[in-house]
């Protein structure tokens, strides 16, 4: 982000220099004076908006990236230490093997999913979805390797 901030300087920079430019060297009528102040003014407006979207949209994924987190993290561990009240042992290793599938599907989602709606907790709120989906992903990464 300072990086971006930083060219956007230069460009607004730019930008004024050279509306400066027109402004002192060319025709020293007052509608030129006034059309490069008005050019300058929308530049950096919009160049403005573009950063504050830009932070608005990294704010709205982190907040998303830390619900998604919390919600299904959170549920594995507690079903995981829930699962030692299970007389079952094969429901035992069912539930454990579960939890651990969920937690790495949701790790390796929040580090490769680039779009937000990969991070919805509206669509799987048990953590199922995510629990196949990583069990086919290792299936695949098992064939393919």
């Amino acid at each position: 982000m300072p990086r971006q901030l930083g060219i956007i300087g230069v460009v607004v920079a730019f930008i004024g220099v050279a509306l400066n430019a027109v402004r002192l060297y060319g025709n020293e009528s007052w509608y030129l004076s006034a059309t490069a102040a008005v050019v300058e003014a929308i530049v950096i407006t919009a160049l403005v908006t573009a950063v504050l979207e830009q932070r608005r949209k990294r704010a709205i994924r982190k907040t998303l990236e830390i619900a998604f987190l919390n919600h299904h993290i959170r549920n594995a561990i507690t079903q995981l230490s829930m699962a030692e009240y299970v007389v079952d042992p094969q429901k035992h290793e069912r539930l454990v093997r579960d939890a651990i599938g969920r937690i790495s599907e949701v790790l390796f989602r929040i580090s490769n999913s680039a779009d937000l709606t990969g991070l919805s907790l509206e669509v799987d709120l048990e953590g199922m979805q995510l629990t196949r989906e990583g069990e086919a992903r290792e299936q695949e990464e098992k064939k393919a390797g």
